[in-house]
């Protein structure tokens, strides 16, 4: 987002909330002038004046205290702050994108969220959804961290079995994209060519990738796109027929939301109708499946 859009010549400023107890968090976003507090010898630009032209990212969002989401609210309102120990108004212009993953509308119903603090920084909300959704970007993710790991480099591995990657695609990832990266570099560390197989994958990761990949059969002849489709398309429609084609069962047996069900069974060309028992009443099936589209976000 930052390298595609007009602040791009500006700097990239990262800050993880959760690092840092809240008296460090404070001298991190605004800095300090020298003598605020004992040790400060010298004046600090902090993460907020050094981002101006450009985009702070504030990863963990919702571990920021309320003390802190009230001071912070400032910069968001009015683009200005005092760095610590100083009287000094300082004018910024930049960005800000915050992450979490929690439901911050959680944090703000418990108290433990300013609900003016969510509003300013939930103006344009981006939901990505977990690896297991989405596994067709693996193949990316392996290449961009083969390409950027020090000890890949070192060792001269350039790429990735065919296997390898397609039992890294059987897997559901539970811990997302940082698991992905944990498997790949101890992967890395087992391997001794320039090419990773599946004997250095983790024995851990490399079993159940396997069984999900035998219990659909091992046809490795046909493209791996194609072979994906075919897996997804079979487990869909038994997922379907076990709950009789009601959406809100199977997406929460595929852990999906309903929009995302509805998305791929058109794209696979099936119909609720030919899962439901002939017995359903059509029209309260259709209104109940409705119901779960409007409240199918999560």
């Amino acid at each position: 987002m930052h390298y595609q859009g007009k602040r791009k010549s500006g700097k990239f400023v990262a800050l993880n909330c959760a690092a840092f107890p809240d008296t460090l968090l404070e001298s991190e976003l605004f800095g300090f002038d020298r003598g605020a507090f004992t040790g400060a010898v010298q004046d600090r630009v902090g993460k907020i004046e050094l981002s101006s032209g450009g985009t702070l990212f504030l990863d963990e969002v919702e571990a920021i205290s309320l003390n802190m989401q009230m001071k912070l609210l400032r910069v968001l309102e009015q683009c200005e702050f005092e760095r610590l120990g100083s009287n000094r108004r300082i004018q910024v212009n930049l960005r800000i994108i915050a992450a979490t993953n929690v439901d911050l509308e959680e944090l703000v119903a418990s108290g433990k969220m300013r609900e003016d603090f969510y509003y300013r920084i939930n103006v344009v909300p981006i939901r990505i959804p977990p690896l297991r959704d989405r596994i067709e970007d693996v193949p990316l993710l392996v290449a961009e961290f083969l390409q950027n790991s020090k000890s890949a480099k070192d060792k001269g591995l350039q790429r990735i079995s065919n296997k390898a990657l397609s039992e890294l695609m059987s897997h559901q990832w539970p811990g997302n994209v940082r698991e992905l990266g944990n498997v790949l570099e101890r992967s890395i560390l087992r391997t001794s060519g320039d090419v990773l197989k599946v004997v250095d994958l983790p024995t851990n990761a490399k079993t159940r990738a396997l069984a999900g990949t035998r219990s659909r059969g091992n046809d490795y002849e046909i493209p791996l796109k194609e072979f994906l489709r075919r897996c997804e398309r079979d487990y869909l429609g038994h997922v379907l027929r076990k709950y009789q084609g009601a959406i809100s069962n199977s997406a929460k047996h595929a852990l999906v939301d309903a929009a995302t069900l509805h998305r791929k069974m058109k794209s696979y060309g099936m119909k609720r109708d030919e899962f439901r028992s002939k017995g359903k009443s059509k029209s309260s099936a259709s209104r109940r499946d409705s119901d779960e589209l409007l409240s199918g976000n999560s």
